[in-house]
């Protein structure tokens, strides 16, 4: 298992995806397979960092890497309001989430193998992100 801390900002996203790709290749994942991994840890990073500025909060990114027999499992984890119901937003369109993310879900939903977000206890979102290595 591999941890990573980041700021709430979008200039260290790419580290994050760097990072997580370099792990790709050392699994010898095809050059279709890291280009996906790292739309998909982006997005979701991205995500997270969104949600952060938007509760006008600083807590820190964690992202998680686990490696299990045929797959690997990245979690994004933060501190931010995506789950907060906003007033003007119909909630049996969008589960009450905005628009941005309705939309990041399904794209994320079409890169890995198994895609969830969720809330976190004690606030925030949690999304974990499988890819198959085999």
């Amino acid at each position: 298992m591999i941890e990573l801390e980041i700021p709430p900002r979008t200039a260290y996203v790419g580290v994050v995806r760097l990072a997580l790709a370099s792990l790709g290749r050392s699994l010898e994942l095809d050059d279709e397979a890291v280009d996906d991994l790292k739309i998909a840890v982006s997005e979701a990073c991205t995500n997270a960092v969104l949600s952060n500025e938007e509760a006008g909060g600083d807590h820190p990114v964690n992202v998680k890497w686990t490696q299990e027999t045929g797959r690997v499992i990245v979690e994004v984890a933060d501190r931010g309001t995506i789950y907060e119901r906003r007033a003007d937003e119909d909630s049996l369109s969008s589960g009450g989430i905005g628009a941005r993310v309705t939309m990041s879900v399904a794209m994320l939903s079409s890169l890995v193998e198994d895609f969830e977000i969720s809330p976190r206890p004690g606030g925030g979102s949690f999304a974990r992100l499988v890819f198959s290595t085999s």
